[in-house]
């Protein structure tokens, strides 16, 4: 399955983000996207998502997944065609556990869906038999138990908040999951965590995006491909070496051949 990215440009504001960006994201692969802080780089993603606060003036511009073009659709309706987005700040939501929250997303998604006929495709996991996949993906994220009926990242650490993301993911299934700058503020343990959880869906064919500014994620998961987005457009692409080579040298080249107008 393939999620692919036409002609996009963005406004916000009277300000332009990104500029006729174009870029393809296959299942079962690890892309990385990197860039200076203000390239970019989390627009893209929200976009994808369905953010309505972007403009997409292009008219030509699309994101399309097997030749579906999602772009008129909302947030929901783009998260049962299988995209997830792991947020740079995950917010609190009050009286909302992480077990309800999950459960009613992952019924949301893959719950029952009346086909022409009546016959009910992918039926819901009862609720003891979602309780005891919730409780066995946490554990191995090390998230306690308990957390599963705290609200929402409240009084979460920064690097509780990351894995609750990652505990979404893993549950959820999705075809494409966009983690935004996900190793930020992680430390080496947690890092690795993530990094396995990455790489366990990977294996379940979801097709990752991974947002990110430095190598630190990357040596970890070794990207398949790697973008570099500058100044709102896709400067550069490669593979792992390309990351390297940024971790080493810095952005300069990409900046200087790449200048705002």
């Amino acid at each position: 399955m393939k999620l692919t990215i036409t002609n996009l440009s963005a406004h916000l504001a009277d300000r332009q983000i990104l500029k006729d960006v174009s870029l393809s994201l296959l299942t079962g692969k690890v892309y990385a996207l990197m860039g200076p802080n203000g390239s970019g780089k989390s627009t893209l993603a929200q976009i994808i998502m369905g953010n309505p606060a972007y403009e997409i003036p292009n008219p030509k511009s699309q994101i399309q997944i097997n030749k579906k073009n999602i772009l008129s659709m909302k947030p929901d309706e783009r998260a049962r065609q299988g995209i997830f987005l792991a947020f740079q700040n995950p917010i609190t939501v009050p009286g909302v556990s992480v077990g309800n929250l999950l459960k009613t997303a992952y019924q949301s998604i893959h719950g029952k869906k009346p086909k022409g006929n009546g016959v009910v495709a992918n039926p819901a996991l009862s609720v003891w038999e979602f309780n005891t996949l919730l409780v066995e993906k946490a554990k191995n994220l090390g998230i306690p138990q308990e957390f599963l009926g705290r609200a929402v990242n409240d009084n979460f650490s920064g690097g509780e908040k990351k894995k609750l993301e990652m505990l979404q993911a893993l549950t959820l299934k999705p075809k494409f999951a966009l983690f935004d700058e996900i190793d930020t503020g992680l430390d080496v343990d947690a890092l690795q965590t993530v990094a396995r959880t990455i790489m366990d869906l990977k294996r379940q064919g979801t097709g990752v995006l991974i947002i990110t500014h430095y190598q630190r994620i990357l040596k970890y998961v070794k990207p398949d491909f790697v973008h570099v987005l500058v100044n709102g457009s896709i400067v550069a692409s490669g593979g792992y070496t390309l990351a390297k080579d940024i971790e080493k040298n810095g952005y300069k080249k990409f900046i200087g051949n790449h200048s705002k107008n």
